[in-house]
């Protein structure tokens, strides 16, 4: 199994709007056949931080994934809500 986790600094004010942008790449990533979970967190404590936590069955899930349309749109617009570069986290595990 795949395993990423992706780290997101929200600029101040743009949370209502990222949420609702974020929310397609969420419901689309479900869908997908290949997807065991896709979640979508905000941090304790902070108005601006937010974790998405993704489980692939594997690298060609992930690959799947990666040229969806929903994933394309996000890739094309996440820049305008962030007041930093993301941070992506890839990992195995083995059931």
């Amino acid at each position: 199994m795949k395993v990423i986790n992706v780290e997101l600094s929200v600029k101040p004010g743009m949370q209502k709007d990222y949420e609702a942008f974020i929310d397609e790449l969420v419901q689309g990533s479900r869908a997908e056949a290949g997807n065991v979970s896709y979640d979508h967190f905000k941090k304790i404590g902070s108005d601006s931080d937010y974790e998405i936590i993704e489980h692939w069955k594997d690298a060609d899930a992930v690959e799947s994934h990666n040229n969806t349309a929903h994933f394309q749109k996000f890739l094309a617009g996440i820049n305008d809500f962030l007041s930093k570069d993301l941070v992506i986290i890839r990992m195995d595990y083995n059931e």
